[in-house]
């Protein structure tokens, strides 16, 4: 098995390092990602795989931020990687690259949520672009999940001081009896 890994970190950098999967049966194919992938001002770890079947093994007990596979491969092509890899990791971000821009490689592809089409060759910028694109949106989303866990953590420590003002409210008898299911199930209230 071909399984190759290594990390890439631009000097000067902040922020979240991306594990970045690089699937593809050409050995120059994958070299000159990971060449340009170098050479930009992210970071991220990589990690190359020779056809499908690899990656698949190595997703079942590896995690990837974005996988990027070509289409035609021996064993598992790279469509029926996306739909499995998919279904591992939900939130992955996966592109592909192919030197086949029929149409319905890109509907198929299209369904399985992928975030970018590319057709071989592949032009440098363009592809400078769309890695720089797929980081900030990776950021973005761990942002927003880092708020929502502040979010519910300032919950968790509002909700006794919730609950004694629902008891206090409840008493005095200004919550309607159609209110009273959705205050019981916000504040975690049991009543017996």
């Amino acid at each position: 098995m071909y399984i190759s890994e290594m990390r890439i970190n631009c000097a000067g950098e902040s922020g979240n390092v991306y594990r970045v999967l690089i699937v593809d049966d050409e050995k120059v194919e994958r070299t000159g990602l990971r060449l340009l992938l170098g050479k930009m001002d992210q970071k991220f770890e990589i990690t190359e795989a020779v056809n499908g079947k690899e990656a698949l093994e190595w997703l079942s007990c590896n995690r990837a931020d974005i996988l990027v596979t070509d289409i035609r491969m021996p064993f598992v092509d790279g469509l029926e990687l996306v739909e499995q890899a998919a279904r591992l990791y939900p939130d992955m971000k996966a592109m592909i690259f192919s030197g086949y821009g029929e149409f319905e490689y890109a509907r198929r592809a299209m369904r399985f949520g992928i975030e970018e089409y590319i057709l071989k060759p592949v032009n440098s910028l363009e592809l400078t672009n769309v890695f720089t694109q797929l980081k900030i949106k990776l950021d973005q989303e761990i942002s927003e999940k880092r708020n929502t866990e502040i979010l519910q953590k300032y919950y968790m420590e509002s909700l006794p001081l919730l609950q004694a003002n629902f008891y206090s409210t409840l008493i005095e008898g200004r919550i309607m009896e159609g209110d009273l299911p959705k205050y019981i199930e916000d504040y975690q209230i049991s009543l017996k």
